[in-house]
């Protein structure tokens, strides 16, 4: 009886302990000390939730795929940022939001973002209330004054990741807004490009200042094939007076979102070609993209020649136009149908207004390539993120990626 009764504890115990590993897993190891966002609505995670903007993603059905409910994300579930935080070894929680985050989140990680922003601080204000870049920045300052001194000093800060994805709504909420925004008029798409550069240069050069070193730099996807340039572009087709946008009255303040394009003719752009997911891309735009990102890129291998004039940096450039190109052209061995149409919406390819309070969306999320006129599905966001993250290709990652720039 002993003996048995000592050979059934003896494999208790041996059953428990082979099964210990898979109850007490070790989180994976955390690679930097801390993260820091800045960003507009591809990375906000609740930054405008208590502003008065038109720029907010606290309602369903945004969130809907989100732990919690709608927290602000522009989404169906988790971001680019989410999710690069997670592979950094950031879980849980996630990098919380500078509106609401707490003294002693400071020191870990904060998200500055905010949908509608824009490098320029003009950009965006056809939305209402927002932070550009200058003054999420600003934010940053006042976060570090409040961090301790260990938890502040360039050493620590030195070893963080700052990702910063800034451009889009300079382009769709201001430069391509002709009805609202004086830029078009002002500056050619080259001109425009440098006077964006120099202005982005010196909001990094002001990070560096406050001890960032290892920047994650996002350039600007192809825009011109989002699903609210294809329905305007569908829309214009038949309705040469469409392109001066929706008006939409909030708090007795008229807001504008989306305007004329290709010159404010209200035409169909003569520079217009077909995308991948069918439909027909505003090649206008994303011929002013590419000369913004050619720059931007040019910008960050000068930053690591030293040409910025920040020594013991290290600058990283996301490529999300070629990353965007090749998730398009394996759509397919990712699991995506509809490449150019919103989740949820209005309108032509749910592309003329994003997804309206308890709106249904679509039943698979996983099969849409955007969520809504603008922004990515989390399916999409994820494939963003891995190849950003591991991506042995400087197509996607240069001049390496973002797990070799923890590493450094």
């Amino acid at each position: 009886m002993y003996r048995k009764a000592r050979s059934a504890l003896l494999l208790v115990l041996a059953v428990a302990m082979a099964a210990a590993p898979a109850l007490v897993a070790p989180a994976p190891q955390q690679l930097v000390p801390c993260m820091y966002i800045f960003g507009d609505s591809l990375v906000d995670n609740g930054n405008n939730n208590n502003i008065l903007s038109l720029a907010r993603a606290n309602y369903r059905p945004y969130g809907i795929d989100f732990a919690g409910g709608p927290p602000g994300r522009f989404t169906n579930g988790l971001t680019v940022v989410d999710m690069l935080a997670d592979m950094l070894g950031f879980h849980p929680p996630l990098i919380p939001a500078y509106a609401m985050a707490q003294p002693s989140d400071f020191a870990r990680g904060l998200n500055f973002a905010s949908g509608a922003a824009g490098i320029r601080a003009e950009t965006g204000n056809n939305l209402g209330r927002h932070y550009p870049l200058s003054e999420q920045v600003e934010h940053f300052r006042a976060a570090v004054r409040q961090m301790g001194a260990s938890a502040s000093s360039p050493e620590r800060l030195g070893r963080c990741i700052f990702y910063v994805g800034m451009g889009s709504n300079d382009y769709l909420n201001n430069y391509f807004m002709p009805n609202y925004y004086t830029t078009a008029q002002s500056y050619d798409p080259a001109a425009y490009a440098a006077n964006l550069l120099q202005e982005y240069s010196r909001n990094l050069a002001d990070l560096y200042a406050l001890g960032a070193r290892k920047f994650a730099i996002a350039g600007v996807g192809e825009i011109g094939c989002i699903p609210y340039e294809l329905a305007r572009i569908n829309n214009q087709q038949n309705d040469s007076n469409s392109g001066t946008g929706v008006s939409i009255s909030v708090a007795g303040i008229a807001l504008t979102i989306g305007g004329s394009s290709g010159g404010g003719d209200g035409r169909t752009p003569a520079n217009a070609s077909r995308s991948s997911g069918g439909g027909v891309c505003n090649d206008d735009i994303n011929s002013a993209i590419a000369i913004y990102n050619k720059g931007l890129l040019s910008m960050v291998k000068r930053f690591n020649r030293g040409g910025g004039r920040m020594p013991g940096a290290t600058f990283v450039f996301l490529d999300t136009v070629r990353t965007g190109r090749a998730l398009v052209e394996n759509a397919a061995a990712h699991g995506f149908t509809v490449l150019d149409r919103g989740c949820c919406g209005v309108g032509r390819n749910n592309g003329e207004i994003t997804c309206l309070p308890m709106q249904r969306p679509c039943d698979d999320r996983s099969k849409y390539v955007f969520w809504d006129a603008f922004h990515p599905t989390e399916a999409a966001n994820r494939i963003y993120a891995a190849r950003a993250f591991n991506s042995t290709s400087t197509a996607d990652a240069y001049p390496i990626n973002i797990s070799q720039l923890a590493a450094i």
